[in-house]
């Protein structure tokens, strides 16, 4: 699956299944005692049983139970093994096997049992069949005696039975090494006593154990005579099954059709229920399941419904495909992405390794899908803010993608945009640019001009220009890439809405507030219609809408946007997602300029304990927080507290993005302003001269920026002088 990363204001557009447990036994075997009673076998402990693709299984319990997952319908168990003890049944390992409820029973001797075991039933048969052959040959003597049969009648009678007891030693072999492996505890107890009268010779007695059961030959007539009926019915039943998938494919067509009506309409809901009802007409079509998913996903934001149609098809997918399939690996890759929406990072890498990992077994050589799997890697890191292993994952995208198609591909141009998109957020911006140009060129000479994804990049590289502070050159790029977009989607799509909600930001930056409110309502109105009021993307656009408020000083209005931002979040995604931190974090600081302190530390602590849960203590978003603490400190004159916060945030930070980022300019600044304000202005200018350098590297010397921290600079020198 391939994404594209949209950076800034935007946030980034970017499958568990129950495995069945086979249970078993590793066993002596069970025998009958001289009078026909039972001697249950018992359990070996410590065998160890061997299941290809998987790890050996150590017997750990006394009646030598053991149990392990399978995936598939069928298993092939490699070996089993057990210290002075041998299979009974030689043929058991390798040997495929069925998934079964019932127990899988491994039967093992010490060799010296097995052999003691094989004489023992051998001498019983070879004893019953001499007497048998003692009886005949009386028989015979004594109807020649009897002189009821001739002399010759009498020989041809004596040759055909010794030429009978002859053929009989092929018999005694595979008589005796069925009894000698034959487990008495896997027989009723029926069957139990008709084996042990044939094992100990007792042929007339197992007779009349048999015809006890009635008459065989009316039975098996009767089981043929329903045999033909059931073949009957079979055939009416395909028939029926026939006519039944007709119809199913004949409703999902006009279920996909009404599905598709609706979402043109944006009826997200009622879109999605023609889509859901086509997945319930075939639970084992995994593409159904995975539709329906993908729907709920990305237009409903119904995270938790998503979960489960792509979890089912999952578990189709494993039954018909196994563990080792491109679309088990892709759908892993799907629930990797529902568990990144709901802000469960760690459980999204775990789903996103192992659709990676089926890929490298899949695919031995270098190959496309293994470079998207380091491609979503990739990004989830960059959401986490971990962009050294971000940067990783997208360069071994890159080099395999070089080696496949090399540099003129779109997917190589998709590798440059993701690799200039980190750069980007580590505050490198002449790199990020080099990376985003490289893309653009690639993409116009295979795609042309006017393609979405010039778009895609051309919006990054304006947030590039936005963060360098030109303003210009950055609504350029959002126009050109707004020109692209809504011919192609119109007025009401997720990507328009991108272009709006970009838009609107940078004139927010700009100073330009009516002109961004313009932008942003665009945006929110767009999202409304395409996603409805409860999606995490309106909340975005409600979040932005009151920041541009609180810049205004409007905070009445900023808090209601922001709490409105919150209320989606809190109800969508949980009440441990980032993006509700995010909400926490804007009211803490609206609060804060409302110099309402103890309620702006408590929703900023909320905020902090959120982005910690997910993140840890070495991110950047936990810093931003550690900032914002510090300034309500220092607006309430506790610059000591300040101070240990503002250090707080400048240690993460620079241990992340290294000490001239320009997101560091604005720690340097506070720390230099608490000193300032307990007139330690030493160390203040030692802060302030820091953010000079910073800026003048970043945005130049004639830049306002710059200017206003040489005026901050030359206020510190002369209050220095007195």
């Amino acid at each position: 699956m391939k994404r594209f990363l949209i950076i800034g204001v935007l946030l980034v557009s970017v499958l568990f299944a129950g495995a069945q447990t086979q249970q078993g036994y590793v066993k002596t075997k069970g025998r009958m005692d001289a009078q026909g009673k039972l001697i249950p076998g018992h359990g070996l402990k410590g065998a160890t049983v061997s299941v290809q693709g998987r790890s050996a299984v150590l017997v750990n319990h006394d009646d030598g139970a053991f149990s392990f997952p399978i995936t598939t319908a069928q298993f092939h168990l490699d070996s089993v093994k057990k210290k002075g003890y041998q299979l009974v049944d030689m043929e058991a390992c390798p040997r495929t096997y069925n998934y079964s409820k019932n127990p899988l029973y491994i039967v093992m001797e010490s060799p010296d049992q097995q052999l003691q075991d094989q004489l023992t039933v051998e001498r019983k048969i070879r004893r019953n069949l001499q007497k048998q052959l003692q009886d005949r040959e009386d028989e015979i003597e004594d109807l020649k005696a009897q002189q009821k049969i001739s002399d010759e009648e009498y020989r041809d009678a004596l040759q055909k039975l010794y030429r009978d007891q002859e053929g009989n030693e092929q018999l005694i072999k595979d008589m005796a090494k069925r009894y000698s492996e034959l487990d008495y505890d896997q027989l009723d107890e029926f069957y139990r006593q008709v084996s042990y009268c044939i094992e100990n010779g007792e042929l007339m007695k197992a007779d009349s154990l048999l015809k006890t059961r009635g008459d065989i030959t009316a039975q098996v007539a009767d089981i043929k005579q329903r045999g033909e009926a059931i073949l009957e019915q079979d055939e009416q039943l395909q028939k029926a099954k026939a006519a039944q998938q007709a119809d199913i494919e004949e409703a999902a067509r006009r279920c996909y059709g009404y599905y598709e009506t609706f979402k043109a309409q944006h009826l997200n809901d009622t879109a999605a229920y023609y889509i859901e009802l086509r997945a319930s007409l075939d639970t084992t079509n995994v593409n159904w399941q995975l539709d329906a998913g993908g729907y709920n996903r990305e237009y409903v934001a119904d995270f938790d419904k998503a979960l489960e149609y792509f979890q089912h098809g999952l578990r189709q997918s494993l039954l018909q495909s196994g563990e080792e399939d491109a679309k088990t690996a892709m759908i892993y890759n799907y629930i990797g992405m529902v568990y990144s929406d709901q802000g469960d990072y760690k459980k999204a890498l775990e789903y996103y390794d192992k659709a990676l990992n089926i890929k490298k077994t899949i695919f031995k050589e270098p190959h496309a899908d293994v470079a998207d799997s380091y491609n979503n890697i990739g990004v989830e890191y960059w959401k986490q803010g971990d962009y050294k292993k971000a940067l990783e994952c997208h360069r071994q995208a890159l080099y395999i993608r070089l080696s496949l198609f090399g540099e003129q591909h779109p997917d190589v141009a998709l590798s440059y945009n993701n690799i200039g998109s980190v750069y980007s957020n580590q505050g490198e911006y002449q790199k990020a640019l080099e990376c985003f140009d490289k893309a653009l060129v690639i993409t116009k000479a295979l795609l042309g001009e006017n393609h979405p994804e010039i778009a895609t990049i051309c919006n990054n590289i304006g947030i590039v220009w936005w963060k360098l502070g030109d303003c210009e050159k950055a609504a350029d790029y959002f126009s050109q890439t707004l020109s692209i977009w809504k011919p192609i989607f119109g007025d009401y799509h997720a990507k328009t809405a991108v272009c709006y909600n970009n838009l609107g930001g940078m004139y927010g930056i700009k100073g330009d507030y009516e002109k961004s409110l313009e932008y942003l309502n665009k945006a929110l109105d767009c999202r409304k219609k395409v996603f409805g009021e409860n999606h995490p993307d309106v909340a975005q656009s409600y979040n932005n809408i009151g920041h541009i408020y609180h810049i205004q000083g409007n905070y009445e209005k900023a808090l209601e946007y922001d709490n409105m931002a919150l209320a989606i979040r809190e109800k969508v995604l949980g009440k441990n997602h980032p993006d509700l931190a995010s909400c926490y974090h804007n009211i803490g600081t609206t609060l804060l300029n409302l110099r309402n302190y103890d309620m702006a530390l408590q929703c900023l602590n909320k905020a902090l304990s959120i982005m910690k849960t997910n993140y840890g203590e070495d991110n950047e978003y936990v810093a931003s927080d550690y900032n914002v603490i510090g300034t309500v400190y220092h607006s309430k004159g506790e610059y000591l507290k300040a101070l240990e916060y503002f250090n707080k945030a400048e240690t993460i930070l620079t241990k992340i993005l290294g000490e001239s980022h320009p997101d560091l300019a604005m720690i340097y600044y506070n720390i230099g302003d608490s000193y300032s304000s307990m007139e330690e202005y030493g160390k203040a200018l030692e802060q302030y001269n820091r953010v000079l350098s910073i800026y003048e590297t970043t945005y130049g010397s004639e830049d306002a920026k710059t200017k206003e921290v040489r005026a901050d600079i030359s206020e510190i020198e002369e209050k220095m002088k007195k």
